[in-house]
């Protein structure tokens, strides 16, 4: 297995503490294998997103699986593009507090990416699933409704399950997902989820055939920095195990 760090950021200035993220988890992580960088230019937008998504390109077809480890989640719109690319019919669960689906900028931020993954690379929304939303804005909710992405609540395990059941996977893991109490160092903390109910899904994806995975938005700037990464930690556990 491979873990590839992106510290890319599009966060409007507001995402800048995630950029080390990949270096920090790196120490706490229980089982490292192999690990490798993908370098980018947070001032150069264009340059950045076409560097991760060819560099994902060439990775998912050399590799079984991948973990990454951003960054925003800006960088799961170039990564989501590099796995369809591989994999045409299969299918990403996205583990976030927050849709992602406003309409998106010409390098979608980490706000869009979901809805320029969608839009600018026509993935078809019945192959989409979000766990865990907490925050929906209006313009998100008729999106997601007209495209026909999957969402379920924290303890629908069985949707999950026949969502995964067939085809490969990618999950995107939003730390915000999980409550104040467990996870502060993220700069939305807006999530409800435990570590019992996220444990639960969890048991169920790293079951799939997931092909690849990020864990984004741990930033260094936050207070509770340390609480944040131990339970970043047990999230990757669960696929490097």
């Amino acid at each position: 297995m491979l873990i590839v760090k992106v510290s890319g950021v599009n966060g409007l200035g507001k995402t800048n503490g995630v950029r080390n993220a990949g270096n920090v988890l790196i120490e706490e992580i229980n089982k490292v294998e192999r690990v490798e960088e993908i370098h980018v230019d947070n001032d150069n937008l264009d340059e950045q997103e076409k560097l991760i998504e060819r560099n994902s390109r060439d990775l998912f077809l050399e590799e079984d699986k991948i973990i990454f480890l951003g960054g925003d989640h800006s960088i799961s719109y170039p990564i989501g593009k590099a796995f369809f690319k591989k994999y045409p019919s299969g299918k990403l669960v996205v583990f976030d507090a927050h849709a992602d689906c406003m309409p998106a900028m010409k390098e979608p931020t980490h706000e869009e990416w979901l809805r320029g993954l969608v839009d600018n690379f026509d993935v078809s929304g019945d192959r989409i699933m979000i766990i865990g939303l907490n925050k929906v804005e209006p313009e998100e909710k008729e999106f997601i409704e007209e495209k026909g992405i999957k969402t379920i609540k924290l303890n629908e395990v069985g949707k999950l399950k026949e969502f995964v059941f067939s085809g490969e996977v990618y999950v995107s893991f939003d730390i915000d997902i999980f409550s104040f109490d467990l996870v502060q160092a993220t700069r939305y903390p807006e999530g409800v989820a435990s570590l019992e109910e996220i444990n639960a899904l969890l048991d169920v994806v790293v079951k799939s055939n997931w092909k690849g995975m990020d864990l984004v938005e741990v930033n260094t700037d936050k207070e509770g920095l340390e609480d944040t990464v131990e339970i970043a930690r047990g999230v990757l556990d669960k696929f490097i195990s």
